[in-house]
């Protein structure tokens, strides 16, 4: 914990506008708020989070766009390890990303023919073989 709370101090200099709370998840909250989790003391995960912050990530209309706002994060935060003297894991970052790519996968699968539906502006997926419709209804984990 003690190296998070280092990491976090030197963040708060470089960004004193970013404010940092405790809180059981790591989540970037718009416009400028960094929830960290004290139990999971993981640098990379709130340099992700600050990748977020740094990236203009502040909403996205798409499960697809999803996925690319966190791919361009971790992007964002192995640009800045060097930085902050934090070691790059890229095994770590794309078991993350995998995480959010299979739950693409899961929110596009057709349930009556197995394959991927493409989703629409209003978040509807479609299905290109039976015609079915339904919302996104996964969360990624």
């Amino acid at each position: 914990m003690q190296k998070l709370n280092s990491l976090i101090n030197k963040l708060s200099q470089d960004y004193p506008e970013l404010i940092f709370s405790a809180a059981d998840r790591y989540q970037f909250t718009p416009p400028n708020k960094i929830l960290f989790n004290p139990d999971e003391p993981e640098p990379l995960l709130l340099l992700h989070e600050v990748g977020h912050y740094l990236t203009n990530h502040y909403d996205y209309s798409s499960d697809i766009e999803l996925l690319r706002i966190e791919s361009a994060a971790w992007q964002e935060a192995k640009n800045i390890c060097s930085r902050y003297k934090i070691s790059w894991d890229e095994d770590f970052a794309e078991d993350r990303l995998d995480s959010y790519r299979n739950w693409l996968h899961a929110c596009s699968l057709c349930s009556d023919c197995q394959i991927n539906g493409y989703q629409d502006k209003t978040g509807l997926y479609h299905c290109p073989l039976c015609a079915k419709n339904w919302p996104s209804k996964f969360t990624p984990e």
